[in-house]
């Protein structure tokens, strides 16, 4: 998004007046909420740990009977922080209790 920002910008003057990047305004209003046979593990690492959110459909079939043990098999490598944030810390910050 950044770089076709930065590319079109250069021929499409309302583009030149936006006041962040793309990325940026993305960072600010949106949040995902993975389903368990997502390899989170790999979009912390990729994004950020501060995009994403917890969340199950459990009982039904797309929520698993266990997703926290699956989107755990994904996460070799996040920081404890980094998965508090994911399991806690996104949604409170979100709803504006953090």
């Amino acid at each position: 998004m950044d770089y076709a920002h930065r590319v079109l910008s250069r021929s499409t003057p309302a583009l030149k007046k936006l006041s962040l990047k793309p990325s940026e305004y993305i960072r600010r209003a949106v949040r995902f909420t993975p389903f368990p046979g997502e390899d989170v593990g790999r979009m912390i690492k990729d994004a950020g740990p501060e995009l994403f959110l917890f969340s199950s459909d459990y009982p039904h079939p797309e929520g698993t009977d266990d997703p926290i043990r699956r989107f755990e098999r994904t996460m070799d490598g996040i920081t404890e922080d980094a998965k508090e944030q994911f399991y806690n810390k996104n949604f409170e910050v979100m709803m504006g209790a953090a």
